[in-house]
């Protein structure tokens, strides 16, 4: 008797295996305020709160959310009025109230940073919770030709997306992104990339990028989450309030797949991209702000600004020297050719080429599974503020 073709049940909905229990499914936000102005105009931030079930959010995330967009002032806390004390929760802690004030050693009205392209990266003075989470040299057997494409490079050092594990439909996804080209040259970012190639540009190098799925990608240039480290891991955070319910159930708070020479500095600044986003709001209400901008001599200064400069500094559209350029066909392979550059142009639809090399991710994955505690060979190092080395990581091979 022939066999008959039984057709296999369809997926049920999507899911991670936890169910999602330890996180809040009601979708609430937590509101940061400036202690300087008054409660109409003093929102700073308002963040998604899934980190508990009956909603909350991780102490250190928002404490370093707040520290960035006030200039990098890592020694400030968070308490729950204008004059309190310091919130009395651990870092890796969880913060259940509503609306907590973030406050500055002796300054109620510091200035804040107006946007991403004001920022000043802290050079050798990065959070210590940031550091302490650097991730680790990467091992191979076998060295990837010099001349490697960005792509090639993330698919056989990653393998798989560093969030889901899929191989099928993953693509390289910057940190920095190329939209962001003239901010990476102003504060000097390519000391933390690998020894330059002639030819290359640092911006375009695999410590500034990770495989992840397509989709997900996508997600991720959104600023729909951010990668951050809680208790001593970097995992997935979901940023903005609002957020559905799928998206908080399948990837809020896991952690991520093992990350290899991937620069913590590059981690950070993706992170403070994004939360920039969220700031808009408070620099644009329309309201005089005191804010800290470079003085043009490379030093930075606090200056007030009025609520319309303020206004027309986030309507400022891009220059030349900052929008995001593609190389020319011959220079570029279609994968780095046609890399979605920034979220704006995810939003227009902008079509991307994506990796969908399986075989050379499968021979990846052997070798892979194959190497036990292989070396990296040494072609640099990067300094960080605790002096630890991040070693250049193209050394993979087929």
């Amino acid at each position: 008797m022939a066999d008959i073709l039984q057709p296999r049940s369809p997926y049920p909905a999507p899911s991670h295996p936890d169910g999602g229990k330890h996180i809040s499914s009601q979708q609430p936000g937590v509101r940061l305020r400036h202690p300087g102005y008054p409660t109409t105009s003093n929102l700073l931030l308002l963040l998604a709160a899934l980190d508990s079930p009956d909603g909350g959010i991780h102490h250190e995330t928002v404490r370093i959310s707040c520290a960035i967009v006030a200039g990098n002032r890592w020694d400030g806390f968070l308490s729950e009025s204008r004059d309190g004390q310091a919130v009395q929760v651990p870092a890796d802690g969880i913060l259940h109230g509503d609306d907590y004030f973030f406050r500055v050693p002796g300054d109620d009205k510091y200035p804040v940073v107006p946007s991403f392209s004001h920022w000043s990266f802290p050079h050798g003075k990065l959070p210590p919770s940031w550091v302490r989470c650097a991730p680790p040299l990467t091992a191979s057997d076998r060295a990837l030709p010099r001349t490697a494409s960005l792509t090639d490079a993330t698919l056989v050092r990653d393998v798989s997306c560093r969030i889901t594990n899929h191989i099928e439909g993953t693509e390289h996804a910057h940190l920095v992104p190329r939209g962001e080209a003239a901010w990476f040259r102003q504060n000097s970012m390519f000391q933390y990339a690998s020894p330059p190639r002639p030819g290359t540009d640092p911006l375009d190098d695999s410590r500034n990028a990770l495989l992840l799925r397509s989709d997900v990608h996508t997600l991720f240039d959104q600023r729909r989450f951010v990668f951050v480290p809680k208790s001593s891991v970097f995992v997935v955070h979901i940023l903005p309030p609002g957020s559905s319910s799928e998206l908080a159930a399948m990837y809020h708070n896991v952690q991520l797949q093992p990350l290899a020479a991937v620069a913590v500095e590059f981690l950070l600044a993706r992170f403070a991209w994004a939360i920039f986003t969220q700031l808009e709001s408070f620099v644009s209400q329309g309201v005089s702000r005191q804010v800290v901008v470079d003085a043009g001599d490379g030093s930075i200064q606090a200056k007030e600004w009025s609520g319309q400069r303020c206004m027309n500094a986030l309507s400022t559209p891009k220059s030349r020297s900052q929008s995001p350029k593609k190389r020319p066909r011959d220079e570029a392979p279609p994968q780095e050719e046609n890399d979605k550059l920034d979220d704006e142009e995810a939003a227009r639809g902008r079509k991307r080429h994506r990796s969908f090399n399986l075989k050379l991710a499968q021979k990846a994955e052997r070798r892979s599974r194959s190497v036990s505690d292989s070396s990296l060979t040494d072609f640099g190092s990067n300094s960080s503020n605790n002096g630890n080395n991040l070693e250049a990581s193209l050394i993979h091979g087929l």
